[in-house]
Formats: C-alpha cells, sequence, structure tokens
C-alpha cells in the first residue's frame, strides 16, 4: 500500500515538473514509467465516466449544471426582454395586418358589387358556390320593401279610442288605416243587412277580444238561429228543474241530518234520569 503511495506522488511530481516546463533532469525507472501509464489511465477512465454520466443526465438538470450565475451588469430591468420581442412582433405583424384589411375591404366591396348585379358569366357563375343572382333578387325586394314602408320619423304616435271604448296607441298612418278599415266594415255589413231586410245582430268577429266559457256563435240565418235559441232555452229549463231537484234533495238531507242530531244530544238526558230514579230506589 505505502509503494502505491509512493509510485502515485512521484508520477503527480512528474506531471508537475513537465507541466512546469523545468530543465531538471529526473531519473525516471521502468516501475515509475508503468506507475505513470496506469495513472494515466485511471484519469481516462474517470474522464469516460464523467462524461458519460453528463450525457445520461436531463438537459433542464446539465443547463443548470453549466449556467453560470449572471453578473450584477448583465443584469436586466423586469420586463425589458418582453417589451422588446413584442415590438418586434408588432413590427413585423403590423405590414401583415394591414395587407389584410386591405385585402379584405377588396373582397367585400366586390361582394356587395355582385350581391346586387350579380354574375353575367356563367362559366365564373358555376365555379363559385355563392348564388349571386338570387341574393341580387332579394337585394331589390329588400330595396323596394323599404321603399314601401313609411317614415317612423314623420309618423308621430297618436292616440284614439275604438268603438267599444279602449284608449289606443299607434301610429298615425295605422290610425288613419285602422279607421278607415273599420268604417269601410260597418258599412259594408249595413249595406248587406239593408239588402238582406233581415233584423241586425251581434257580429263577434267584429270584436276583437277573449270572449268567456259561455260565449255561443249564433248562426247568421234567421231560421237555423230561431232553433238555435230555441235548444238553448230548452236546455236552460232542463238545467234549472234539475237545479231544483237538487236543492230540494240536499233541503231533505240537511233536515233528516238535523233530525239524527237532535235524537242523540237528548238520549243522555233520558239516561241520567233513569240513574237517578233507580238510585232513589236502592236509597
Amino acid at each position: 500500500m505505502m509503494q502505491m503511495y509512493s509510485n502515485s506522488a512521484r508520477v503527480n511530481e512528474f506531471v508537475y515538473l513537465a507541466m512546469q516546463g523545468s530543465n531538471r533532469t529526473i531519473d525516471i525507472s521502468s516501475a515509475s514509467v508503468v506507475d505513470l501509464k496506469a495513472e494515466l489511465f485511471k484519469q481516462k477512465e474517470e474522464f469516460q465516466k464523467q462524461k458519460a454520466s453528463a450525457n445520461n443526465q436531463p438537459v433542464s438538470a446539465a443547463l443548470r449544471r453549466v449556467a453560470k450565475k449572471s453578473g450584477l451588469w448583465e443584469r436586466q430591468n423586469k420586463g425589458v426582454s418582453e417589451r422588446s420581442q413584442k415590438d418586434e412582433l408588432e413590427i413585423i405583424e403590423a405590414p401583415t395586418l394591414e395587407a389584410s384589411r386591405i385585402a379584405m375591404e377588396r373582397k367585400a366591396k366586390l361582394y356587395d358589387q355582385l350581391k346586387k348585379t350579380g354574375i353575367n358569366d356563367e362559366k365564373l357563375a358555376e365555379e363559385i358556390l355563392v348564388d349571386f343572382d338570387r341574393k341580387a333578387l332579394e337585394h331589390l325586394s329588400d330595396d323596394e320593401l323599404k321603399e314601401d314602408k313609411p317614415n317612423v320619423e314623420n309618423d308621430p304616435w297618436v292616440e284614439y279610442t275604438d268603438e267599444f271604448g279602449r284608449t289606443r296607441i299607434v301610429r298615425n298612418v295605422e290610425d288613419i288605416s285602422a279607421l278607415e278599415q273599420e268604417r269601410r266594415r260597418w258599412e259594408e255589413a249595413a249595406l248587406e243587412e239593408l239588402k238582406n231586410g233581415g233584423p241586425i245582430h251581434y257580429d263577434e268577429t267584429k270584436e276583437i277580444r277573449t270572449k268567456g266559457v259561455g260565449f255561443y256563435r249564433f248562426s247568421k240565418d234567421e231560421l237555423e238561429r230561431e232553433e238555435q235559441m230555441r235548444t238553448l232555452k230548452e236546455m236552460r229549463l232542463e238545467a234549472q228543474k234539475r237545479k231544483a231537484q237538487l236543492d230540494a234533495r240536499m233541503a231533505m238531507i240537511r233536515a233528516k241530518r238535523q233530525k239524527n242530531t237532535s235524537i242523540a244530544e237528548s238520549t243522555p238526558v233520558q239516561s241520567s234520569s233513569i240513574q237517578k230514579e233507580v238510585h232513589k230506589l236502592d236509597s
């Protein structure tokens, strides 16, 4: 063991003198040469092992080990690098966004033009998936509807009372048109009644409201109307008759129940008097 230690120390001395470039004469024996080769082989094996272990380590661990701590003058303010990267992206993206906007505006103008006029080229119309001819017709119909629609700004709201006494708020044009239509309907109905020469009856179609459960629509024919009224009168009399019978039966049941109640109340009094008489006899 001591021999190996001395050989290792001697090899280290040889290496040191060689690195210093000394002109000193060194006595080297065959044993020293063998020890030097062994030491070099050992150092080479250790170097290979360290290299292999470094290759097997994760990248993050190797980077953490190799990375050096930045100096004081190398540090930057917080957010400087992010802002510089953002500025570079904006410089790159600004021309791209501007070109995209111009292209989209050009396409929008072309689309609106084709939508209004359609496509005259049949070959181009077959290749394009959008039916611009149909859209042109729809565009014309929309424009016609807009022209027919009255101007809302020049048409104020007005309040009027209908024939049933209800207050309504509508546009002035609607008010005039509604009154005109209502007047025409009444005139036509009155003329028709005068032509037929019959009586004027209630017409539920001229009253816009929700009818109740008991509402019944009579016929406009006089004979059929009289038959309907006669049937309803018979049904009403039959209902009144059944109601009278039901009331009489209920009165009978109430009287019977009241009689049973009075008998039940008088029974305990009689039993108590009998008990008193029995007690007197016993005494």
